[in-house]
């Protein structure tokens, strides 16, 4: 984005480890969901509910869309992602609908799969090029443990609504499992749930562990590179560990303020980004070391990984 333009409902596009050059629209006020996973980077959940409705003004997520796209933007793809979960906005399908009648774009939902039981989500969801949903659990005490739902939230209502998806979708599904340290990954709880993954029949699977700082209120460690490719294989398709891919601007393209809005939404490392912007990455720390000092970002080192995320209030 140019420093002159400021978007309350955009960020990005960021580099994304499955899409690219990601843009992304935020849909929901910080922290509404209807989970309150362990492993989340935005924050812990604030509002924990299953409601759908026009948590944000649609008309003007979509002009600001306008906006950037006719400023000449560009992007692999166009994300409905950020805050929380994206399909509690009741206006999410007449936004990827927008998306995609201004041409160009490829679109895709990232969701943690919650409401796909509902007819109404699954038909919309369905509008998008790629529908990406989230399967780290084998049973109820397991989900519960992880992924903290809101009440009325079932593992059965999550894994029904992914398998309905499917057979109703004809983009590419992929499934997400994060693996967390003495939550989900010991042998034969990967295997459960990698079988719970195969009923829902995905176009690809993506194995991950803990990339950027935690901060819902619990310390989560990383899962070993090793452990992730040993057991990658025990999923059908056999799982991706994701690297990112994609091209960004310069560092100083960037507003302060832009830089802050994005990594409130995504907080980033600073080699992935580096590597995107095609910079040192010195050269992003000296960009953020203002703010930095100015108490507003925080760069520091996860699990050997060298971070940048807002800071917290």
């Amino acid at each position: 984005m140019s420093p002159s333009e400021t978007y309350r409902y955009l960020f990005g596009p960021v580099p994304s480890r499955r899409l690219g050059l990601s843009l992304g629209l935020d849909l929901n006020p910080l922290k509404v969901c209807t989970e309150n996973c362990v492993f989340c980077q935005v924050g812990a959940t604030t509002e924990l509910t299953l409601e759908r409705r026009e948590w944000v003004p649609t008309a003007d997520v979509l002009a600001e869309f306008d906006r950037w796209a006719g400023t000449g933007g560009r992007a692999d793809f166009v994300t409905l992602s950020g805050s929380g979960e994206p399909t509690m906005h009741s206006g999410f399908g007449d936004i990827l609908r927008h998306v995609r009648a201004a041409g160009g774009f490829r679109t895709a939902l990232l969701s943690n799969g919650s409401l796909m039981a509902l007819p109404e989500v699954r038909r919309d969801a369905a509008l998008a090029d790629v529908v990406k949903v989230t399967l780290s659990a084998w049973d109820e005490e397991s989900f519960r443990r992880i992924h903290r739902p809101a009440e009325g939230l079932s593992f059965d209502r999550l894994l029904a609504g992914e398998r309905a998806l499917r057979e109703e979708f004809r983009g590419q599904l992929w499934v997400e499992v994060m693996l967390l340290p003495g939550y989900n990954d010991l042998p034969d709880q990967v295997r459960a749930i990698a079988e719970r993954v195969a009923l829902v029949r995905p176009d690809a699977v993506h194995l991950n562990t803990v990339t950027r700082p935690a901060l819902a209120g619990v310390e989560v460690p990383r899962v070993p590179e090793a452990w992730l490719r040993t057991v990658a294989p025990w999923f059908t398709p056999a799982a991706d560990i994701p690297v990112f891919a994609g091209r960004t601007p310069a560092p100083g393209s960037l507003s302060d303020r832009a830089w802050i809005e994005l990594l409130a939404r995504h907080p980033l490392a600073l080699d992935a980004l580096a590597a995107s912007a095609g910079v040192e990455i010195s050269a992003i720390e000296r960009r953020l070391a203002p703010l930095a000092a100015a108490g507003q970002i925080v760069l520091e080192d996860h699990h050997g990984v060298r971070m940048a995320r807002v800071a917290s209030p």
